[in-house]
């Protein structure tokens, strides 16, 4: 009996070590890290930089970002407006929800496109239809729930979709493929 019990006094010891270790060892590195804890702490979401940054620069997020600046998370965003041919390069703060402009440049200059046929071609076409970044995120985080990292527009074989890249609460990294055509997601394995 007492050899029964020093296992079990051994065994609670070693599982909530175990699983300390493990929690604290997710993150790949020192940023994941800290946005993971940020994001514990400070419910840190991308939804009120997309609202901001659509209010204050009307278009087509082409990117958008969690970054580190002046040792603080911030979403840098990329917008592009192409009624105005212009892009807008932003920063958003969450803590004050304010929207800096970094830069605005032309998307065309001297007869030469910022972007490819395809890449026009796909925002012309998300444009025509209206096509709802926040919304297709909030679908996104249903399946998917975390922190949204960064969002980027690809445009590969003729076909247009967003490559989001998450963390979950716990600290796992994801990708899904998000179809700007029709809203279908994909997730894809994590090779990083």
């Amino acid at each position: 009996m007492n050899r029964l019990m020093n296992k079990v006094s051994v065994l609670l010891i070693s599982v909530p070590t175990m699983l300390a270790t493990v929690s604290f060892s997710v993150a790949a590195n020192a940023d994941e890290a800290a946005e993971l804890i940020h994001m514990k702490r400070s419910n840190l979401s991308i939804e009120p930089a997309l609202v901001a940054i659509s209010d204050k620069f009307p278009g087509q997020i082409n990117e958008v970002e969690l970054d580190d600046h002046k040792n603080q998370f911030v979403y840098e965003a990329e917008v592009v407006n192409l009624s105005e041919g212009k892009l807008h390069e932003v920063v958003y703060n969450p803590l004050t929800g304010m929207v800096e402009l970094k830069e605005t440049e032309n998307i065309s200059l001297l007869g030469f496109n910022r972007f490819d046929d395809e890449e026009l071609k796909a925002l012309k076409s998300m444009d025509a239809k209206q096509f709802s970044l926040l919304g297709q995120l909030a679908k996104v985080k249903q399946s998917h729930p975390g922190l949204v990292r960064e969002v980027e527009l690809e445009n590969e074989k003729g076909v247009s979709y967003y490559k989001i890249k998450l963390m979950s609460p716990d600290g796992v990294r994801k990708k899904v493929i998000l179809d700007t055509e029709n809203g279908e997601m994909i997730p894809v394995m994590d090779r990083d």
